[in-house]
């Protein structure tokens, strides 16, 4: 049985990562695929991931908005049953022939891990590894690219600050998020960028996509199917199965 293509979208918070899901699946959708779109956490709109999404959403990143917190773990394990329940909802459609876009996986625990107080415990990823689910056929890391800046110390990293203050200025639905995550700093952006790159880089599923601050939306949109493209060309099998062999193009 032909089971349908995985494609996740991973990155650290402001590089645009969910705009490029969504032009991601109307090209896809237009070459013929049929597409499921997923996100974890969940929305709660129809199709956009667990429908506990927004309770998850509200625990994890508002909650410090009314004076009260919520332990790391628990923040984990909120995440983790958002995740499992998605995971349940996106196989039928692996299962019956389906391109699976998610924007967000498994991945972002670990990813995101160490900038917890105290950092996700070694019991929970387990449970995370436990229930990861499908494993993604293709995963979509977006890079932040930034200026090298010398610490005074003799050490030197690159500044990807930018990227925190555009997620920082989101606005509508997305408004104030970014301020009960416990990664609202720029120190655990570089961290949580490290991380996915130790995780991820050495992958054979991993399309690393560099995103500059000047990058224009459809100049990154150019860059992911290139590599999707590039991806989909070496799997000839995957391509027939989709039905258009016909090179992706990026939609504007």
């Amino acid at each position: 049985m032909t089971t349908g293509l995985f494609i996740t979208f991973e990155g650290c918070d402001g590089l645009g990562k969910s705009r490029q899901v969504a032009k991601l699946a109307n090209v896809l959708e237009s070459r013929g695929h049929r597409v499921h779109f997923t996100k974890e956490p969940g929305t709660g709109k129809t199709g956009y991931g667990s429908p506990l999404g927004p309770s998850v959403r509200e625990a994890v990143f508002h909650l410090e908005d009314s004076g009260r917190t919520l332990p790391a773990g628990a923040q984990q394990l909120y995440l983790l049953v958002d995740h499992i329940d998605n995971v349940s909802r996106l196989k039928p459609h692996l299962q019956a022939g389906k391109t699976v876009v998610c924007d967000r996986y498994s991945d972002s625990a670990f990813a995101y891990a160490a900038v917890y107080d105290p950092p996700t415990s070694l019991s929970i990823l387990d449970l995370w590894r436990q229930y990861r689910g499908p494993m993604p056929d293709i995963t979509v890391l977006l890079v932040a690219k930034g200026k090298l800046v010398h610490d005074g110390a003799g050490g030197a990293y690159e500044d990807i600050g930018w990227a925190l203050d555009r997620a920082r200025k989101r606005l509508g639905t997305e408004a104030g998020k970014q301020s009960g995550k416990a990664w609202n700093d720029y120190r655990a952006q570089r961290l949580v960028q490290r991380a996915y790159l130790t995780l991820l880089a050495d992958e054979p599923r991993t399309l690393l996509v560099p995103v500059s601050e000047s990058d224009t939306e459809f100049l990154v949109h150019q860059q992911v199917m290139a590599a999707i493209e590039g991806w989909l060309m070496k799997q000839p099998a995957r391509c027939a199965a989709h039905e258009s062999t016909e090179p992706l193009t990026a939609a504007r």
